[in-house]
């Protein structure tokens, strides 16, 4: 099960925070996975505590907060192990968490330490009430002469509370500082705690092709040269901030191919590999066209397709006089026609001829943005070069569509890169993501950078040519 933290009071009371991986930093920066309120709990540092799994044992470590961290009420110094249902408080009197690493844990009540009561006062008699009186006169007597002195004191106080005032900024500037160089610190440690952390992960990942092996080594090659030598200089060195952004960046890029190690992009492609379909486009000049193409809708004649444009348009801006389609399981090629074609992107809209519909796939993803940064997906195509049959009947033809694994590498609005592992695959090819859901379509008709970049378009510009069939 999910490790995870439940919060039981403070600002965030009530709420619980799953440890995505093995390392979550704790504390009121908007960089920590596990973040409280940044107005309330004031007795939080920016970055307070760290949950860690180490040798498979869950840990929590200090990163030197002010107010201290403690464990089932025993603030802590060092790195201490944890045990299911533990109890840990950021500051003695910040917000309570609570460590649950099974299902059969409980979520404790949050400790509260009960008010002291007071006791009721009496009421005045007539006698002490008069005395008050008394007193109350010979008291205005008094504050009538200390208010002439205030008065002949003024200059003094005003001089003193400018001096006082100035001894404040200067103060709250010295705070100021500290507290920038403390948060440098906690910043510095944290960065190490994950790189060791992955990179003790990583080293366990099984990687099936030899790209994604020399990437994965790269990354962590580069991820302990940069660790070291932030190891050894200080927060506020010249050059610390320089390594920290660039052990991040290896960071995160070990991680992600690591992550795409470990995606299963068959099992994801599946439920839409009968939807693959080869794109046959034939010109008046002899030419002979090809792309991949996939069904989105069907009916009881056929269905429509999503291809890539420049297979339906030669470079002279030309229709192929014949244009077919072979799917899978159909035995010989299905006739098609263009539907539309996108003014500026690289998408066309094809309908098939087939009775009884076209098999589709399993969804289309219309969110923004259509795959996160850094996600693994799924791409399944046809891979170039493809050689048409010697006598040009491709009723003979055999042809196998290839699924691989990418990362997406970069997303932008009007584009997606997409860095591909293993087989590569042709320009109109889906691009799946984690939850089977076509997030791009390929555009590239070859890969680019030694055969592993591709660029392909977000699946959001196929919803302009779908509502023409509206």
């Amino acid at each position: 099960m999910t490790p995870r933290l439940a919060i039981l009071s403070g600002g965030r009371a009530g709420t619980v925070e799953p440890i995505s991986g093995t390392v979550a930093s704790i504390g009121r920066h908007p960089t920590c996975q596990i973040r409280l309120d940044a107005d309330r709990d004031t007795d939080v540092s920016n970055r307070h505590a760290v949950v860690q799994k180490k040798d498979g044992v869950w840990v929590v470590r200090d990163l030197g907060s002010i107010q201290g961290t403690y464990l089932n009420g025993h603030r802590i110094s060092a790195e201490q192990p944890l045990n299911d249902g533990d109890l840990l408080r950021l500051g003695a009197s910040g917000p309570e968490v609570q460590f649950l690493l099974s299902d059969r844990a409980q979520v404790a009540e949050p400790s509260r330490e009960p008010m002291r009561a007071q006791p009721a006062k009496p009421a005045l008699t007539h006698e002490q009430l008069a005395h008050i009186l008394e007193d109350e006169q010979a008291g205005q007597l008094a504050r009538d002469a200390a208010a002439a002195a205030r008065k002949r004191g003024l200059i003094r106080l005003v001089a003193s509370s400018v001096a006082a005032l100035i001894m404040t900024a200067g103060a709250l500037y010295v705070w100021r500082v500290q507290a920038g160089k403390r948060a440098d610190e906690e910043a510095r440690l944290l960065l190490l705690a994950r790189a060791d952390s992955l990179m003790a992960s990583v080293a366990e990942v099984s990687v099936s092709t030899p790209a994604m092996r020399t990437s994965l080594d790269s990354a962590r090659q580069a991820a302990a040269r940069l660790r070291g030598a932030l190891a050894k200089t200080g927060a506020h060195s010249v050059e610390s901030s320089s390594l920290m952004r660039g052990l991040d960046s290896a960071i995160t890029r070990e991680r992600d191919i690591a992550a795409t190690a470990e995606f299963k992009a068959a099992a994801v492609a599946a439920p839409s590999s009968a939807a693959i379909g080869l794109v046959i486009a034939q010109y008046a000049d002899g030419s002979t066209a090809l792309a991949t193409g996939f069904a989105v809708r069907r009916d009881g004649t056929g269905g429509v397709l999503l291809t890539t444009r420049q297979v339906v348009l030669n470079a002279e801006g030309e229709a192929p006089v014949q244009l077919m389609v072979l799917m899978p399981g159909v035995p010989q090629p299905l006739p098609a026609q263009v539907v539309a074609t996108h003014a500026v992107e690289d998408i066309a809209l094809l309908r098939v001829q087939q009775r009884g519909g076209v098999s589709v796939v399993q969804g289309l993803g219309w969110r923004e943005p259509p795959v996160g940064a850094g996600k693994p997906v799924a791409l399944i195509g046809y891979a170039p070069p493809i050689a048409p049959p010697a006598d040009g009947d491709w009723k003979k033809a055999t042809v196998q569509a290839a699924t691989a694994t990418g990362t997406a590498a970069r997303v932008a609005a009007g584009f997606i890169t997409v860095d591909g592992w293993g087989a590569a695959v042709g320009a109109g090819s889906p691009l799946i993501d984690g939850e089977g859901l076509v997030a791009g379509i390929i555009s590239t008709a070859a890969p680019s950078a030694g055969g592993r970049l591709f660029d392909a378009v977000p699946v959001k510009f196929a919803l302009e040519l779908l509502d023409r069939l509206q």
